[in-house]
């Protein structure tokens, strides 16, 4: 049995900054492609309204290249963080972490709540005649929104079990 490294610089042992820095390696990876996708899924709704609707899907399909090329960029310059038996470097300011953990439902029902009220709004506002106009651009925006909210608490899901996380990935290293 080794002795517990009392300093915190042993990164064998779970420490919250050392898990924390795992999980913190992990949401940087994750988010590195998710974002991008989300625009490419963003464009996909944009491009199926516009066909539904006898339009031209050309923005959506711009929005699914340009989603699509980035995502496979951002994962392409994470592999080496994906697959590394690197130890992570520990999270610094502990406190912004949880504080971060404590605010993100807060910021995920502030986002979907001003996305609706401003698609609502938009579908309110529309001109009848301009009504099939704007149907793509409003599932481009609710995909969007649901998306990055989607992110954002998967970033917080790994947060909060970020101590297990490292455990698991202290047992296969």
């Amino acid at each position: 049995m080794t002795r517990p490294d009392l300093t915190g610089t042993d990164p064998t042992v779970i420490t919250p900054g050392a898990a924390y820095g795992f999980a913190q390696r992990r949401s940087w990876v994750f988010s590195a492609w998710w974002f991008s996708a989300v625009l490419a899924a963003s464009g996909v709704a944009y491009s199926g309204f516009s066909l539904m609707l006898a339009r031209s899907p050309e923005t959506g399909v711009v929005l699914v290249i340009l989603g699509a090329a980035m995502s496979a960029m951002g994962w392409a310059l994470t592999a080496m963080p994906r697959f590394t038996r690197k130890f992570p470097k520990p999270a610094a300011d502990i406190p912004r972490v949880e504080q971060g953990i404590r605010t993100t439902p807060i910021t995920i029902r502030t986002f979907l709540i001003a996305t609706a009220l401003g698609v609502a709004a938009l579908a309110i506002l529309t001109p009848k005649d301009a009504y099939p106009d704007i149907l793509p651009v409003l599932a481009m925006i609710v995909t969007l929104a649901v998306g990055v909210c989607a992110g954002l608490a998967y970033i917080r899901r790994l947060m909060i079990g970020s101590a297990e996380l490292y455990t698991r990935w202290l047992e296969r290293r």
